[in-house]
């Protein structure tokens, strides 16, 4: 196989996904620690404004937030190239959109972003 076929594109895909999962891990954790400090204190009556104003960054809706998005970024890329994968398969529009339980149109926009991104793994992160 080329350098750049899609099945290379997915095991780089895949291991962009895994290198996600494994920073929302330790941004999870870090999630988990604070909420139990914030709960803590909010059990002493300490204001919910003393308790922001305390909390040192980033915040836990910033870490939620670095999340969320990291899981789109890296999830769009993984789709996209997941698709262009079952297309070089030979699996028509419909099998690729019954797989990802979307509609056919959304499998062709898909594909075409996948093109247009040029399925560059750094741009999955």
């Amino acid at each position: 196989m080329d350098d750049d076929s899609p099945h290379d594109r997915l095991v780089a895909a895949l291991e962009a996904i895994q290198a996600v999962a494994e920073d929302n891990t330790q941004r999870n954790d870090a999630i988990q620690r604070r909420a139990q400090r914030l709960l803590d204190q909010l059990d002493a009556d300490v204001s919910v404004a003393e308790l922001m104003r305390r909390e040192p960054g980033p915040r836990i809706v910033e870490l939620v937030s670095a999340n969320l998005a990291s899981l789109q970024d890296s999830g769009a890329h993984l789709r996209g190239v997941q698709a262009e994968a079952l297309r070089e398969e030979g699996l028509t529009m419909a099998e690729i959109a019954d797989l990802f339980g979307v509609t056919r149109q959304r499998v062709s926009s898909l594909l075409a972003a996948a093109r247009r991104r040029g399925d560059d793994v750094d741009s999955a992160h």
